[in-house]
């Protein structure tokens, strides 16, 4: 089971020539597909004590649960920020965390709006080098061919993925933190998604462009950001 997505994660910590080659699509053949789909999903908690940057996904989870808990949906983007402002100040964790920045509401929109081209935008932005840049990229653009299958060897793959990036003497401590708080909000959101009895929360593209927008400040915008790009693109 273990070596079903190995070939779907192999290249992700590997540098990549070309800056902007953010095309690359990582695929899954039709019988590991099937092979997945028909194994029973091993139990396991989404955590990765290995990853420092871990807490963010779990808060992640955690205050999603609460907002999709509460009855009113709310479909203006001050509203959802109001509402996740009110959520975040509850939760002790996050509180313990560098306070976030201020959201851009006009970033967010333009996330929901255009999530993929805002993923490649917003990683061409930043300060990362080319092979952080497109590890990154690359990890983001496979999440969307996990969904639906056990989250067990999802996470053994992702776990895989991100001590790569630990043990990758090329990137930065700046850029490891930056893509392992990005994989742990992906992380964790699968694991909600898997666990979602009712199935009305799927992870989507805005989620992880959010995630990975809020990460270049720290790791409270991270959760602050894909929390609100998810719930809008849900919405």
């Amino acid at each position: 089971m273990k070596k079903i997505l190995i070939g779907m994660l192999a290249a992700l910590s590997v540098s990549c020539a070309n800056e902007d080659d953010y095309t690359h699509e990582i695929p899954i053949s039709k019988s590991a597909e099937n092979e997945l789909l028909s194994k029973k999903t091993v139990q396991v908690n989404p955590e990765n004590p290995a990853n420092a940057y871990d807490i963010a996904g779990r808060i992640h989870n955690e205050i999603l649960d609460a907002y999709l808990s509460c009855t009113i949906s709310d479909s203006t983007i001050n509203a959802v920020s109001s509402k996740i402002d009110s959520i975040s100040y509850l939760n002790t964790d996050l509180q313990n965390l560098p306070s976030p920045a201020a959201p851009n509401f006009q970033k967010i929109q333009q996330i929901v709006s255009s999530p993929q081209l805002q993923l490649e935008q917003i990683l061409a932005g930043s300060p990362m080098s080319a092979a952080a840049k497109n590890s990154l990229y690359h990890f983001m653009s496979s999440v969307p061919a996990w969904q639906g299958y056990p989250y067990g060897d999802v996470h053994s793959q992702i776990i895989s993925f991100e001590a790569g990036i630990i043990n990758n003497v090329q990137f930065t401590a700046e850029e490891k933190r930056i893509i392992l708080t990005s994989s742990a909000i992906a992380r964790h959101s699968l694991y909600f998604e898997s666990e979602r009895k009712d199935k009305d929360w799927e992870t989507s593209v805005g989620n992880r462009a959010g995630a990975v927008q809020g990460a270049l400040s720290n790791s409270a915008t991270a959760v602050a950001s894909s929390l609100l790009a998810g719930i809008l693109s849900r919405n």
